[in-house]
């Protein structure tokens, strides 16, 4: 078998180039658009699936040195979308954001538990379950690949691989159903939306050098904040802290601390900075697994997803609808909350528009529903995924 190896330099290149060829690809396939799949998601998939199967015949394996640079990126990421946690933009949402927060982490302990549950049934390792649950579903392929390795070293075999997967199907489905769904609610209720454009036209953001130089600064700062708070959590006993969670709550109180003070962040900055860190450490994380592992569980895996996306669409016609208020702004957030509860960011933009487009404008729905619901989503989420494996899995009796 021919053997190549990439170091570091060369495998971040290679990353970037996964990236932007996705991007050239989603321009020109009107099925990614649609769905809202990420464009580095499409060509790490298929990067990975081909080497997966030359390796598999025996013909060429690569490898790729991607460990530091992968850990560097996922934490900033992560760091980024701490600083954007500010307390007072919170306190503007009023009561509805408490009725949005009830469903986010309802959500969250409702695909858990059944993840898992279904995984033990069908004679999977729990983390596996856990995986297909919240991790992948309300995380998304980024979160997936950042925790579910820790599954692995708990004897979660393939866990990585059946997370992502999961992810990536779950971006398709959340756009099939969350329109339709939401529509059901909003003719059995006879609900109506603001007769008026959508939003005001949005607002363009120059690049200065100095503000987005003090942005980064202000990320790495977070995150050097963070690996400190990282330090004291591994005091805790029976608790696995992951070393990105520390930094998300590095930036979470160093925000609060700046609003606090008066200090302005500029959080369009710190979103491009983040994105940016995001498509690299998807493209590393894409490129080196084996999606041809997927087949060993093909029959479970199918099982759970299907499970998983059937009973998301209750929850949020039943649950979701009713803690937002039981209107037609509720029935909006039904078609996010799908869109974020099955796929990612996107999702949740792209379901909302469609249904308000037919119906009517929704000012809660569209303005504060998405950056509040994804803001507990994900800090709650990857928090809680990571903290519960440990002691879900001594609990259950699996550690390896």
């Amino acid at each position: 078998m021919l053997e190549i190896s990439f170091d570091v330099m060369q495998s971040a290149a290679i990353a970037a180039l996964v990236a932007m060829v996705g991007r050239a690809v989603v321009k020109r396939v009107k099925f990614f658009q649609t769905y809202c799949v990420p464009g580095v998601v499409v060509a790490g998939l298929v990067v990975s699936f081909v080497l997966g199967i030359l390796r598999g015949f025996g013909v060429l394996q690569v490898e790729f040195d991607v460990a530091v640079l992968k850990e560097w990126f996922m934490d900033i990421f992560f760091t980024g979308v701490g600083l954007t946690a500010s307390w007072k933009l919170i306190k503007q949402g009023g009561r509805v954001c408490i009725g949005i927060a009830i469903a986010t982490i309802g959500l969250i302990l409702f695909q858990d538990v059944l993840g898992v549950a279904l995984a033990m049934v069908l004679g999977m390792h729990p983390l596996q379950g856990l995986g297909l649950g919240s991790l992948s579903l309300m995380g998304g392929v980024g979160t997936s690949s950042a925790i579910a390795p820790t599954y692995e070293a708990l004897g979660a075999t393939d866990a990585t691989v059946l997370a992502v997967m999961c992810a990536t199907f779950g971006m398709v489905f959340a756009s099939l159903t969350g329109g339709p769904v939401a529509r059901m609610l909003i003719k059995r209720h006879n609900l109506h939306g603001e007769d008026r454009a959508e939003s005001e036209k949005e607002e363009v953001f120059p690049l200065n050098n100095k503000n987005l130089l003090g942005s980064v600064c202000l990320i790495i700062i977070a995150a050097g904040l963070g690996s400190y708070i990282k330090d004291l959590a591994d005091q805790i006993p029976m608790i696995e802290f992951p070393y990105f969670i520390g930094c998300m709550i590095g930036g979470i109180i160093l925000r609060n601390i700046l609003d606090v003070v008066r200090v302005e962040v500029r959080t369009e900055e710190l979103d491009a900075f983040g994105d940016i860190c995001l498509e690299i450490f998807l493209g590393m994380t894409m490129m080196t697994i084996d999606v041809t592992k997927l087949a060993d569980s093909f029959g479970p895996f199918v099982l759970i997803f299907a499970a998983q996306v059937i009973t998301t669409c209750i929850f949020c016609y039943i649950v979701t609808f009713r803690c937002c208020g039981s209107n037609y702004d509720a029935a909006v957030i039904v078609a996010g909350h799908i869109g974020m509860g099955l796929g990612n960011g996107p999702n949740t933009m792209a379901n909302e528009k469609a249904v308000m487009a037919e119906h009517g404008f929704s000012h809660i729905g569209w303005v504060i529903y998405p950056p509040f619901g994804l803001l507990v989503l994900d800090i709650v989420n990857p928090i809680f995924c990571s903290v519960i494996a440990e002691p879900l899995t001594k609990a259950l009796g699996y550690m390896p």
